[in-house]
C-alpha cells in the first residue's frame, strides 16, 4: 500500500518540525513548505493526498492559496485543512477548506482531524 502524501505550508519552525515528527510517525509521507513560494515550487512534483496551510505566511497566506488550490483542475478535489492563530474559520471555510484548526491545537486531535480527511477521499 502505497503512504499518504500530505503538504504542509507553515512559516513557524518548532510548528513544522512538530507536524513532521506527529504525521510521519503516523506513516505519512510529509513535504514541508516554509512559505507560500516554496509551496508553489513543491507543486511542480508530485501532489499530495491533503494539504495543511497556514494562514498567515511571510510571502503571502493561506487562503489566497486555498483558492488558488480549489481554482485549479488538478487540485480541486484533495482536501484542505486550514490552522491559524487567530480565528479565521469563517474565512477557511469560504475559501474552501475542508476543516479550519485553531493553533495552538491538542495533537492528537489534529492527527484524528488528519486521518479523517484523508479517508474521506
Amino acid at each position: 500500500m502505497q503512504r499518504k502524501k500530505i503538504t504542509v505550508v507553515e512559516d513557524d519552525q518548532h510548528i513544522r518540525d512538530i507536524i513532521d515528527i506527529l504525521l510521519t510517525s503516523e506513516s505519512y509521507e510529509v513535504t514541508l513548505c516554509a512559505s507560500a513560494g516554496e509551496f508553489r515550487d513543491s507543486l511542480s512534483h508530485l501532489l499530495p493526498d491533503l494539504f495543511i496551510l497556514d494562514m498567515m505566511l511571510p510571502d503571502g497566506n493561506g487562503i489566497d492559496i486555498c483558492r488558488e488550490l480549489r481554482a485549479d483542475i488538478a487540485t480541486v478535489a484533495i482536501p484542505i485543512l486550514v490552522m491559524s492563530a487567530n480565528v479565521h474559520a469563517l474565512k477557511a471555510l469560504e475559501c474552501g477548506a475542508d476543516l479550519f484548526i485553531q493553533k495552538p491545537f491538542d495533537i492528537q486531535i489534529f492527527v484524528q482531524h488528519v486521518k479523517e480527511l484523508l479517508e474521506g477521499d
